[in-house]
């Protein structure tokens, strides 16, 4: 047996002998040159593509089974021009031959030099390395038992003065990677090595240029199913018209864990800095490599200042009424995500002195339904707006221009597209120098139908409830409003939003309302509806009909105005009335005022687009009127006195017509005087009968009649 042994090995030994023999003498029995011509046949037959290679391809068995080809050049696909597809200088691949007997492989350092990669896309979406791909592999083809490398080794891979073209014309986009080196240390399963990656990279729409590195440490497992990267670093610096501010610079570091066979992703620590940004977090995921990956993690955004942001974004700073506002801001948020949705909860951002928070989701990213709860502790968004100039205070004089001063067009497209669901909460609200409390509404969008509703809030001693609806599902969008204010103090109400409290008293109001179009002006122009409106306890400022009417009256008479030292108001118990809307003109007709002087009722039109009134009061002088600003109105009690309204929203005039009531009440005095001298003869006349009668009666024989 020992004999046979010994004879076994030797003839192991004798051919070992001869493989080594062999791979020594092979490169000089075989040259690989010779089979240039068939490998480039063998190519265009399979792909269609001409292969040329320029230089010689050198061999080497041992102890390295090596591959050194020159200069190759790989044909276009059709239609594509006549450049080739793909070029390289030179490529070696060495392979250590007897580690291979064991399944073991051992890899000398991969060299790629000039390697030149055009890749595009036609006007048809047909790509030029589309003709290469081969059928796809059938599900049931397993990996044949026994091919598994017991293991692996490189000596590490260099790429130098690499380039790469992508062109999409169906796009319109242009982008080169040029300067392109990557290089590795030694590649071991288990062991450590560095990375590097560095290019430059261009492109012409969207005009920009910039440099990226990538640096870090990589292990990748004995199993080859695990990654780890440790310290990486990216550099992005890139520059050009379509960068915001025409040039930024980003770095990230983070360690990456990367398990394929448990398909779990793990991001302990992520860090992003740029614009004067900087942004920290984590992420991890699973099931990455099946239908339904999921991740998640979260994200904080350090303190920064607004306003100096917006300048690193080649922006104009907003001019605001509030100088330090835009002072400083900062973010956090947890955060999920999938194929099909992202979501961000525990959202908390604070702007300036406004703390908000709640979460956000987004689901069908194809065509993005949007869902949010939100609740914000306090803004005041007066601060953010422009400061206000001669000409906008003069326009902010009357309610309706300043409802439209913060108005503009209505983004009619943006509606169309927008799959809104959500709530939002405010504290307090500033806007407009209107101040509320507890507001809340809730806001539905779909295929351009926009509503707001319930919306509600607190104000000034009352509520307000409202329901508002945006239709952009036509060509001309149409405004919705269902709106109704009770309680309300309407004095400190019109201060705060016009600076003049004219009209004072608890104030209910209700409108249904709808214009069309998509500007504040058309919407004016075709607004239509009802409103009503109520107000108690209150006055009109800014007129006091009992003096307009005295003074008037001392005028006709040729007498001087008398002195009263009364508030320039009309006080009033109640102040009701109702109207109709067509095309942007208020019709009112049942306009009643009552008072302890006056009854006033009304009827006539203001008109919105062109802010004017046309109108008409007409006064009665009844009940007491000392103390009222009345004294010498006594011949005018209970004769109807008109009053004319005319003029703009802000500069309303008033004229009393107190020739026609005097005329009217001297006819009364002629009536009731005729009535008077009609009653007077009526009493005489009798009394004369009377007397005639008993005189007659005297002359009649009647003694004894009625005895």
């Amino acid at each position: 047996m020992g004999k046979l042994i010994k004879i076994i090995l030797s003839l192991v030994g004798v051919v070992i002998l001869l493989v080594v023999a062999l791979a020594i003498a092979l490169p000089f029995l075989v040259d690989p040159n010779d089979y240039k011509d068939k490998i480039a046949t063998l190519v265009e037959e399979k792909t269609g593509r001409a292969l040329t290679i320029e230089g010689d391809i050198g061999l080497s068995v041992f102890p390295w089974l090596g591959l050194d080809i020159g200069p190759t050049r790989l044909g276009n696909a059709e239609g594509f021009g006549e450049q080739p597809m793909a070029s390289m200088e030179n490529v070696q691949v060495r392979v250590k031959l007897m580690p291979l007997l064991s399944k073991q492989l051992e890899m000398d350092t991969v060299k790629l030099d000039g390697l030149r990669l055009r890749l595009a896309k036609d006007v048809q979406g047909r790509t030029n390395w589309q003709d290469l791909q081969g059928e796809p592999a059938e599900a049931e083809e397993a990996e044949a038992p026994g091919t598994a490398l017991a293991g692996l080794a490189i000596g590490g891979v260099r790429v130098t003065d690499a380039e790469v073209l992508w062109e999409d014309k169906t796009a319109g986009t242009r982008y080169v990677i040029d300067d392109l080196a990557f290089s590795t240390g030694a590649i071991a399963p288990g062991e450590a090595f560095d990375l590097d990656l560095q290019f430059l990279i261009e492109s012409g729409e969207p005009a920009m240029a910039g440099r990226f590195d990538l640096q870090g440490d990589v292990k990748i497992a004995s199993s080859l199913k695990a990654v780890d990267i440790s310290g990486t670093r990216l550099v992005l610096d890139l520059k050009g018209d379509a960068i915001p501010g025409g040039q930024m610079e980003l770095t990230l570091a983070t360690d990456i864990a990367l398990d394929l066979e448990a398909q779990t992703l793990n991001m302990p620590q992520l860090v992003v800095e740029t614009l004067g940004l900087k942004l920290t977090g984590n992420a991890t995921g699973a099931s990455i490599g099946g239908d339904d990956p999921r991740f998640k993690g979260a994200l904080a955004l350090n303190e920064f200042v607004p306003r100096e942001l917006i300048k690193r974004l080649g922006q104009a700073v907003p001019e605001t009424a509030d100088g330090s506002v835009l002072g400083k801001a900062d973010a956090s948020l947890n955060w999920e995500a999938t194929t099909r949705h992202a979501a961000a909860t525990s959202l908390k951002f604070r702007l300036d002195d406004t703390a908000l928070n709640g979460s956000v989701r987004i689901d069908q990213f194809d065509k993005p339904a949007i869902g949010f709860k939100l609740q914000a502790d306090q803004i005041d968004l007066d601060r953010y707006l422009p400061p206000p100039s001669a000409e906008t205070e003069a326009v902010a004089a009357t309610p309706a221009a300043a409802a439209a001063g913060g108005a503009g067009a209505l983004p009619v497209d943006t509606l169309r597209g927008l799959n809104l669901n959500g709530t939002l909460k405010l504290a307090s609200l500033k806007a407009y120098n209107l101040r509320s409390t507890d507001i809340e509404f809730t806001v539905k969008a779909n295929n351009g139908l926009l509503r707001i509703n319930p919306a509600g809030a607190r104000m000034y001693g009352g509520q307000y409830r409202g329901d508002i609806t945006v239709d952009a599902r036509k060509d001309t969008p149409v405004l919705s409003l269902n709106e109704k204010v009770s309680g309300v103090q309407a004095g400190p109400l019109l201060k705060d939003l016009t600076g003049d409290d004219k009209l004072l008293g608890t104030a209910d109001f209700q409108a249904k309302l709808n214009g069309r179009g998509a500007t504040p002006d058309q919407m004016r122009q075709t607004l239509n509806g009802t409103a009503s409106f109520a107000f108690t306890d209150g006055a009109v400022k800014g007129v006091n009909i009992a003096s307009l009417i005295r003074n008037a009256q001392a005028k006709l008479k040729g007498q001087p105005a008398p002195a009263d030292n009364l508030p320039n108001q009309t006080d009033f118990a109640e102040l009701r009335g109702s109207a109709t809307v067509t095309n942007g003109v208020v019709r009112n007709n049942d306009l009643s005022l009552q008072s302890p002087l006056l009854r006033v009722t009304g009827a006539g039109e203001a008109s919105l687009p062109e802010e004017t009134i046309d109108y008409l009061l007409t006064t009665k002088i009844v009940g007491s009127i000392e103390g009222q600003g009345g004294k010498g109105l006594g011949e005018l009690k209970g004769v109807a006195i008109p009053v004319r309204i005319g003029g703009t929203f802000s500069k309303p005039s008033y004229t009393p017509d107190v020739s026609a009531a005097l005329s009217e009440a001297a006819k009364a005095k002629v009536e009731e005087k005729v009535e008077e001298k009609k009653e007077e003869l009526k009493q005489k006349v009798d009394e004369k009968v009377q007397d005639q009668l008993k005189d007659k009666l005297k002359d009649l024989p009647l003694k004894g009649l009625f005895r």
